[in-house]
């Protein structure tokens, strides 16, 4: 277990946190060339974003480790992010994860049929597998958070691996349905992973996949990062991670921006470039500095709304 004064620096604003990383090349088109976007996250820490001048993907600069990541998910991400302090998955997480697995189930429900099989790649607390399983599905997740799995387990009876990133885990062509919400951000390889979890679906099958979209106007730019996000992504660098997998939107599914329904695709494979994108996230995610947002109070209404919303999900029924 990691001292307290290891925890704490993942919350003290104006500090840096405890890693060293590692230069890295853009994931998606392997440049190295890259311009600063931010310099500040949502903690109001120092943390260095960058995007890549070729296709505009957005990384943490320097890139944490392996092992650094490995450390901060077993030790402060739960606490950090999800503000799960107890080891299992909170009240409000719960409620907010059933709410959306119900959405996410109802959107996808042409292919959610009796018999179907379908993956979820960072399945969480298991309530999508669970709403899956309701409708037919024989359903499997891959979730590394031990105590997450556990409850998915236990609550759901539903089947969890700690990992799968043996290309050769499941036979190519295995699922009609493959699912991963909120992960290809956390990753250090998500272009290998989109491509692995590409290789295991049918041919007529579909991937849903969400990341958050960086261009959203609804908060202050420093806010759309954050130590745990080490990938950003943007409209048009989530759909050319998907098309270097073989994979483009289905246009037979609804979409928002970066919450995508995807196929497979036979056409040839396209550049891996966005021209002129890393100079306009630039531009449109420079915030002002972390000591002047603080001063100016802009912090305030959302900090209650955030804490507001935990407290409403908590206490809804489920």
């Amino acid at each position: 277990m990691q001292s307290p004064r290891y925890f704490l620096q993942h919350f003290v604003p104006f500090t840096g946190y405890p890693y060293k990383g590692a230069a890295a090349a853009c994931n998606l088109c392997g440049s190295r060339e890259a311009i600063s976007v931010a310099e500040t996250d949502r903690r109001l820490k120092t943390l260095r974003s960058i995007a890549c001048t070729q296709c505009g993907l957005i990384r943490t600069d320097p890139m944490p480790t392996p092992e650094e990541l490995a450390e901060y998910y077993a030790t402060a991400y739960r606490a950090d992010y999800q503000l799960a302090f107890a080891g299992g998955p909170p009240r409000h997480h719960l409620n907010r994860s059933a709410r959306e697995a119900v959405f996410r189930a109802d959107l996808l429900a042409p292919k959610l049929t009796p018999g179907a099989r379908l993956l979820d790649f960072g399945s969480g607390s298991g309530e999508f597998l669970a709403e899956a399983k309701k409708r037919g599905c024989t359903v499997i997740g891959v979730e590394p958070g031990q105590d997450y799995a556990t409850y998915a387990r236990g609550q759901h009876g539903i089947e969890v691996l700690a990992e799968a990133e043996d290309p050769d885990r499941f036979p190519a062509g295995h699922f009609d349905v493959i699912s991963t919400h909120h992960v290809l951000e956390h990753l250090r390889n998500p272009a290998e992973t989109m491509e692995r979890l590409s290789r295991w679906l049918k041919p007529d099958g579909i991937l849903y996949a969400a990341v958050p979209n960086m261009a959203a106007t609804a908060k202050p730019p420093h806010e759309r990062f954050h130590f745990a996000h080490v990938h950003g992504y943007v409209r048009e660098t989530f759909d050319l991670l998907a098309r270097r997998a073989g994979l483009v939107p289905h246009t037979e599914y609804w979409r928002e921006d970066t919450t995508v329904v995807y196929r497979k695709t036979d056409a040839p494979p396209v550049p891996l470039q966005n021209p002129g994108l890393a100079q306009r996230l630039a531009v449109e995610l420079k915030p002002m500095s972390a000591g002047l947002f603080l001063a100016s109070g802009a912090w305030i209404w959302p900090a209650l709304r955030r804490n507001a919303k935990a407290v409403r999900d908590g206490l809804a029924r489920r």
